[in-house]
């Protein structure tokens, strides 16, 4: 993950130079700086943990077992905050992570691929509430009479429910252009996807409830389980150390 974020962010920026960060969505936002983080904290943990065990390095097991605390309390608060405040996490995700995402959809290729496969899994078109509506607020998409782009009034492929060919299986890039001016709501739901992608992931969510608590429920009994491992060694460590003395 390391390898493949830093190559992707040495070929995004090489030329135009580092990315401007001015809030925590801009750095949620890069997807080559979020892969580096994630690789560099998985081989943190499994490293002491590994090399820790393997070596019965008890300063390496307590880095483990309090990496390991730290990340299963950080997904206790967040999971405990979007429950106890589910609008106000909507809220958060509609006013500014939807914004920029939807800004930067054609200025940055990582953007772009990830929206597409998000709104054509949950079958959506864009982010917020306001779902196909937010295309308005990319430069390419918006629909002022001032905009010189081929796109003006369009949506994004992936926003189309059919954006290819039957027989030749070709992706049809424009199928959604001047979807933002269609009036008929009835074509417009033939042609697009209308509502936004966080109203499609919340219905895949309670669908899947079960499904979800229990992933929830398994990735947090591994970690408890490893840390009840690594203070276990730890112990072991030490008692047969004081034997020794």
């Amino acid at each position: 993950m390391v390898g493949i974020g830093g190559w992707s962010f040495l070929e995004e920026y090489s030329e135009s130079g580092l990315p401007e960060v001015k809030n925590v969505f801009d750095v949620l936002l890069q997807v080559s700086i979020v892969l580096m983080v994630v690789g560099a904290v998985v081989f943190s943990i499994s490293f002491s943990g590994c090399l820790g065990a393997l070596r019965e390095n008890t300063c390496l097991l307590k880095v483990y077992s309090f990496l390991l605390l730290v990340l299963f309390l950080g997904e206790l608060v967040l999971g405990t905050l979007a429950f106890v405040f589910p609008n106000t996490l909507t809220n958060w995700i509609n006013e500014g992570l939807s914004q920029k995402l939807v800004e930067n959809y054609r200025d940055n290729a990582n953007f772009q691929n990830l929206i597409d496969a998000i709104q054509k899994e949950f079958r959506c078109c864009g982010i917020s509430d306001k779902g196909y509506k937010d295309w308005s607020q990319n430069q390419y998409f918006n629909c002022s009479t001032g905009n010189p782009s081929s796109e003006r009034c369009a949506v994004p492929y992936s926003c189309c429910r059919e954006n290819a060919d039957s027989k030749t299986e070709l992706v049809n890039l424009m199928c959604g252009y001047g979807a933002q001016d269609i009036k008929s709501q009835t074509v417009l739901n033939e042609k697009i996807y209308t509502r936004g992608c966080i109203e499609g992931l919340m219905e895949f969510v309670k669908g899947n409830l079960y499904l979800v608590a229990g992933i929830c429920l398994g990735v947090a009994l591994v970690q408890l389980f490893a840390m009840y491992l690594s203070r276990t060694l730890l112990n072991q460590i030490t008692l047969q150390r004081a034997r020794w003395t």
